[in-house]
């Protein structure tokens, strides 16, 4: 007998489209919230690599109308954003994208996540690898605008780069868990590290 057919569409991508998501991706972050307590009226957020923009539909829910929610991408958003959310369209590597994140905001923000991929290659050592440097990039970031006891929330293809990257974040944050999601694709090999506590570097 023929082997079946993955078939991407589960029942979080049915679930996803009867609640108004804009991707299935939606529901990982909905579980880790449920599991850590992350999102909470009033808070200030970054989402980098939003696209398709689901994450920022959970976060500016969450956050309600007195949060501030910043979101991310190479390209432009594909929706018309909520009221509480603003877009940056830029490369988080480049300085410019940094100097606009800075402006757009009036303070420091209490959470970052990151549901960043790389474009797959199929070669797994260099997928995560590729993956390892997002997350890299993602952690300059919490740097610059997280705010002490603030939280990060990171995707990664574990390889041999993840246990150093839990080791340099275990030296900024008081708490580090590594967490998948039940939506998480059973065919994934993805994983998030949900960093809390943030410690602000001795020279700031």
């Amino acid at each position: 007998m023929a082997k079946k057919a993955y078939n991407r569409k589960d029942k979080y991508y049915h679930k996803a489209k009867d609640e108004g998501f804009r991707s299935r991706a939606a529901y990982k972050l909905i579980q880790i919230n449920q599991q850590f307590k992350l999102l909470k009226p009033g808070i200030s957020a970054v989402d980098l690599g939003y696209a398709p923009g689901s994450w920022m539909q959970v976060i500016s829910r969450e956050i309600g109308s007195l949060g501030k929610l910043i979101g991310i991408d190479l390209e432009s958003p594909k929706f018309t954003p909520e009221k509480n959310t603003e877009i940056i369209t830029g490369d988080i590597r480049e300085e410019r994208t940094k100097q606009l994140l800075l402006m757009a905001l009036s303070r420091k923000v209490d959470l970052i996540v990151s549901d960043m991929a790389p474009h797959l290659s199929g070669i797994k050592f260099q997928d995560h690898y590729n993956s390892y440097e997002l997350a890299e990039q993602a952690f300059k970031i919490c740097r610059i605008v997280l705010k002490e006891t603030g939280n990060f929330v990171v995707k990664l293809f574990p390889g041999e780069e993840l246990g150093q990257f839990k080791q340099n974040l275990k030296g900024s944050f008081k708490k580090i868990d590594t967490y998948i999601p039940d939506a998480t694709r059973k065919s994934s090999t993805e994983v998030y590290l949900i960093a809390r506590g943030f410690k602000l570097p001795q020279n700031q």
